[in-house]
């Protein structure tokens, strides 16, 4: 008899986040987590933040399905420092940009895979250097409309990818979800 295969969920309703993982795990269900993203205080441990916002994502959906492996992640923009979470108006986004253009920032990305049932959880953080365009007044004050729902105020993934300058790591983690990164964890996780 054959067994049926255990469901892999995301724990995210980001577009970005479905197209990619779709490279890795090709068939998977969405069960968005409602766990509240609360911008880090100043002076926080964003790589430990990254991590902890990532369990709780994949805890929460993992406590609503009946098995499976949930995957939960979070990402921060970070610049000397300074996290760099979702704008919360056109301003905070241009401030966010003025900030990081023509700067190298990092890029952290938190992944917490669940196992269901049972409360086992996997995590492990990555990190990618990048380097924003340098942006004109009119270019930032354009830009700073856009991308409100995304840490730094910025997308990678935008249409010619008016953003990122040059890279150092891996350029999926800046969209939203290192793929490497999920190969190797998955490893440990299915043995």
């Amino acid at each position: 008899m054959n067994e049926k295969p255990e469901p892999f969920v995301l724990a995210s309703g980001s577009p970005r986040r479905k197209i990619l993982l779709k490279k890795v795990v090709p068939r998977f269900l969405v069960r968005v987590s409602q766990v509240p993203e609360p911008p880090p205080r100043a002076g926080v441990d964003v790589k430990r933040y990254v991590m902890e916002l990532a369990r709780q994502k994949a805890l929460a959906v993992a406590r609503s399905v009946p098995r499976g492996l949930v995957l939960g992640a979070d990402t921060e923009v970070v610049r000397r420092g300074k996290v760099y979470g979702k704008p919360t108006d056109a301003a905070d986004a241009r401030r966010m940009l003025s900030d990081l253009s023509g700067k190298w920032h990092d890029v952290y990305t938190g992944l917490a895979l669940a196992v269901r049932p049972g409360r086992r959880v996997w995590t492990d953080v990555f990190r990618t250097r990048v380097k924003m365009r340098s942006f004109s007044n009119a270019q930032l004050d354009r830009w700073s409309k856009k991308n409100h729902d995304k840490a730094g105020a910025y997308a990678a993934q935008a249409r010619g990818n008016p953003f990122v300058d040059r890279y150092k790591g891996e350029y999926e983690n800046v969209v939203g979800l290192p793929l490497r990164g999920l190969r190797s964890l998955l490893k440990k996780v299915t043995g």
